[in-house]
């Protein structure tokens, strides 16, 4: 069975954004290498003003791994309550002595993206600068949009769910995949779950970096507890250890 989500937009756009589970909510994560414990990850939705709400995320690595090679980046999304479509999102890299900067404008309005995107590596004399104009098509997303509207489908195994998006200048689709049902030990304990993986078709932004399963919770809240991603020396997982329901505090680097 195929969940196809442009015929799901009408159902969004007359319920309530505060019927949403994630609204207000904070989620904070340990991130791993094999048995390493490199950083940490925090997510977190909040309103801001009429019909938006705002998306952030942040990551940074610790301990020894902050010493030898610094990481500290972060993706901001703001989008519409109803629909869940973006109308900005910025993404900021520090990693090591690399600097990222990308973000880009949705005006559906018009069906147009303004997208800028500033890259440099001192180190090797390295830097990019992309300030260009995509066509929009109506219901392209942003990799955030994506993976919170898709916490809010009613997934069964063997649905899969469609999504056009942009990535820099690239268009592309992402296919979520529900493989199947799996109770799995964590650290807000037993939880009975529903393995999904997003999958890029074609040229996509995430084709090159290994595949992605994440393990959301089989209930009316969807949280992602655990996510793991395949790269060329391992896997790196990110394991949920803490929720709340007040908004969080971003900017803080200690997960209490």
């Amino acid at each position: 069975m195929k969940i196809i989500l442009s015929s799901l937009l009408l159902f969004f756009a007359v319920n309530s954004y505060s019927a949403y589970p994630f609204v207000g909510e904070t989620l904070d994560y340990e991130i791993s290498w094999g048995f390493i414990t490199a950083g940490n990850a925090r997510m977190l939705v909040k309103k801001s003003g009429e019909n938006k709400l705002d998306i952030i995320t942040r990551a940074w690595n610790n301990g020894a791994f902050e010493s030898i090679y610094p990481v500290n980046d972060s993706v901001y999304s703001s989008v519409s309550a109803d629909s869940l479509l973006p109308k900005k999102f910025i993404q900021k890299l520090s990693e090591g002595s690399y600097r990222r900067t990308a973000q880009t404008i949705y005006d559906f309005k018009n069906n147009k993206a303004f997208i800028k995107d500033t890259a440099n590596k001192p180190s090797k004399n390295f830097k990019t600068a992309v300030d260009t104009v995509v066509a929009l098509e109506g219901d392209e997303r942003c990799i955030l949009s994506a993976f919170y509207l898709a916490r809010t489908l009613k997934f069964e195994p063997g649905d899969t769910a469609y999504f056009n998006a942009i990535g820099g200048v690239k268009r592309y689709k992402l296919k979520v995949i529900c493989h199947k049902r799996e109770t799995i030990k964590t650290e807000l304990g037993k939880k009975n779950t529903l393995v999904i993986e997003p999958v890029i078709q074609g040229d996509g932004l995430f084709k090159a970096k290994g595949k992605l399963t994440i393990w959301l919770t089989d209930d009316d809240e969807r949280l992602p507890v655990l996510m793991k991603s395949e790269i060329a020396v391992g896997s790196i997982k990110a394991e949920l250890i803490k929720v709340s329901r007040d908004g969080g505090n971003l900017e803080s680097k200690n997960v209490e």
